[in-house]
């Protein structure tokens, strides 16, 4: 009987000591998901957009530092997109370090996108706006010639909630239009800026034939 006590003893210690760690309260810390609601922001997010919006300058004192790339990546459904792409510095002085703009095509569309990376990231870590046209109705010259209005625009913050809007079916968004518009003229203007038509004219070149071939398999 004094053996058996025993052996019921030592099973309760070490049953003790074993026990799960997920009984313990700490061990599973509740996950926050912040859902990002670019159809229809709150009022203190479309102010956020708005003002790091109208904080881009609209004259950019670029360095003479740039560079030019282009490539090819492969979708989901094994298809292929063509890129250009265009990066400008600027002087050490401006608030923003780095512009970049790319145009890329794939059978289905061809997508224009701006992003403005801030030199210190407490104001501004990135701003990008972007437009979305149909790759069988657009050729890239006349992307960067025609000032296709803005579809999209995200500002992420460091250390904050990432902010955005977004076109979405079958929502009012006539609340929104004037940061639309906002977004469509800083687009407009840096297509200017940039001197894409002359900077990126080898690129386009290249990038041309994708997507008339593209054209031309769409309408047989």
């Amino acid at each position: 009987m004094l053996r058996l006590a025993f052996v019921l003893f030592l099973a309760a210690a070490v049953s003790a000591q074993t026990a799960p760690a997920s009984s313990r309260p700490d061990q599973n810390p509740p996950v926050k998901v912040n859902v990002l609601n670019v159809c229809t922001p709150d009022a203190d997010a479309q102010q956020e957009i708005k003002a790091a919006l109208s904080r881009l300058p609209k004259t950019p004192a670029f360095s003479s530092d740039y560079e030019v790339s282009r490539g090819v990546s492969t979708l989901d459904d094994g298809r292929t997109s063509r890129y250009i792409r265009l990066r400008r510095d600027l002087k050490s002085d401006s608030p923003l370090a780095t512009i970049q703009y790319s145009l890329s095509a794939d059978p289905a569309s061809t997508v224009e996108t701006l992003v403005f990376r801030g030199r210190d990231v407490k104001d501004l870590l990135a701003l990008s706006i972007e437009d979305k046209l149909s790759t069988s109705a657009s050729k890239p010259l006349s992307v960067i010639q025609s000032d296709t209005p803005a579809s999209r625009v995200r500002v992420e913050r460091a250390g904050k909630t990432t902010l955005g809007l977004a076109r979405c079916e079958d929502v009012s968004q006539s609340q929104y239009e004037p940061i639309f518009a906002q977004a469509s003229a800083v687009l407009a203007n840096y297509r200017r800026v940039l001197h894409l038509r002359s900077t990126l004219s080898s690129e386009l070149t290249w990038l041309a034939p994708s997507t008339e071939n593209k054209n031309s398999q769409h309408s047989r």
